[in-house]
């Protein structure tokens, strides 16, 4: 029997979810190897996806999906600016019924429902490599693992400054980070304003895979200034305790700031700690500044980074006429887009730098690509030239690939710290 595509939208009472929220829980959480909850607890997950957007392939009698996917809208920071972009996770297909084009379906629903809502653009985290490629997406953002000797970090500047303080409770530790992650986010394109679980889960470790369970080996620090006014704070967890060797590794959840003092303290607050040796953040952004705080850079190791986030664009228009720019110019891009959302050709004139133009146009084009090298440049991450030099993009004009990269050169580098 072939499966059938239906949403709905999770209806929670006294902190609980519906049966049908409750089956579509199960079902990914079952896909993703979680570990088999309650219906208890698969209740409260649920209820973590409240004003959300359920979608699943049903085959009827079974009332849990054979495949699923979740969405929701989410502000996404671009250069200059925010949009709403449709934030998808959750797409799980059952071990039975791989490989029938359900994830495909599921997918091209969300994403002619998020067009026809008016989204600018869709956007993902993945395991997956460049699977969702073949959905329109493109890399946008990157992500570096690193890993901090503490024997070997001496910080260039040896006096700290302002005070750290360590928030037990996660209420608290919630109004104190909020604002200050607020503030971050906008600083970088590809961040992405936080949903109430997803706050929970950072601040507490409580998630899906340990039956919502917090994780008591996480601990929260907040930076003051010396007026008393919360900049930073962290997020760290012990993921090797000292025994053993006598010296424990600290893994860094999620560390936010907002001055370069801040940043710097929190860095202190991590490296000088008793009885830990090692310091290590899967999550960081690619041009952290840590070894420049430092007398030796070799104390701070990384992975040559990762993928991170990967953006669809929806609406070429409205997508490019929210960012800014840092030059005047004007240039036509011809995009192609086998879905059929967003192909044509369109003149971006920047002449006027508050309120960027971007109208279908005739004219010749300058640059020829496909939607999914767009999603990759549209952050600032990506130079068009190296795309050019891979035949990801067309210089139809001579130069025309050095215009966009100065056109679309973003204030700082494209990151995303919330893996979702």
């Amino acid at each position: 029997m072939p499966a059938e595509i239906r949403s709905m939208t999770p209806r929670v009472t006294e902190g609980s979810a519906d049966a049908g929220t409750v089956a579509w829980t199960r079902a990914m959480s079952a896909a993703f190897l979680s570990p088999r909850l309650e219906p208890e607890q698969l209740a409260r997950v649920g209820a973590g996806f409240e004003g959300q957007r359920l979608r699943g392939a049903y085959v009827d009698p079974d009332p849990a999906p054979v495949a699923t996917l979740r969405s929701w809208d989410a502000e996404l920071t671009v250069p200059g600016g925010t949009v709403t972009a449709d934030a998808i996770t959750g797409i799980g297909v059952r071990s039975t019924r791989r490989r029938r084009g359900l994830a495909r379906r599921l997918i091209a629903e969300d994403l002619a429902a998020a067009v026809r809502a008016g989204a600018p653009a869709a956007v993902l985290t993945s395991t997956q490599g460049s699977l969702y490629e073949h959905f329109g997406f493109g890399l946008a953002t990157r992500m570096s693992g690193i890993t901090v000797d503490t024997a070997r970090a001496r910080f260039r500047d040896p006096d700290p400054r302002g005070a750290v303080e360590i928030v037990d409770r996660p209420d608290l530790a919630l109004v104190l980070a909020r604002p200050v992650h607020d503030r971050a986010r906008r600083r970088h394109p590809g961040a992405l304003a936080r949903t109430p679980q997803q706050w929970d889960a950072v601040l507490s470790g409580a998630g899906p895979w340990n039956g919502l369970e917090p994780d008591r080996m996480r601990q929260v620090a907040v930076w003051r200034d010396d007026d008393g006014e919360p900049a930073g704070y962290l997020v760290h967890r012990v993921e090797e305790g000292w025994h053993p060797t006598g010296a424990a590794t600290l893994g860094v959840v999620d560390l936010q700031a907002v001055t370069p003092t801040a940043y710097t303290e929190l860095w202190r607050h991590l490296c000088t700690q008793d009885l830990v040796g090692t310091v290590r953040w899967g999550h960081a952004s690619v041009d952290e500044p840590l070894p420049w705080l430092l007398a030796d850079h070799r104390a701070v190791t990384d992975d040559g980074g990762k993928a991170m986030l990967w953006l669809r664009v929806l609406d070429v228009p409205a997508l490019l006429a929210a960012r800014r720019y840092p030059i005047e110019d004007a240039i036509v891009l011809e995009v192609a887009d086998d879905a059929g959302f967003t192909p044509g050709r369109w003149r971006l004139d920047t002449h006027d730098r508050l309120a960027p133009a971007v109208a279908p146009t005739l004219d010749e084009p300058d640059v020829v690509l496909p939607v999914t090298s767009l999603g990759s440049l549209v952050l600032g991450g990506v130079d068009p030239r190296v795309l050019a030099r891979t035949g990801r993009l067309e210089e139809a004009s001579a130069g025309a690939a050095g215009r966009l990269a100065r056109l679309l050169a973003a204030p700082s580098v494209p990151w995303n710290g919330t893996p979702f």
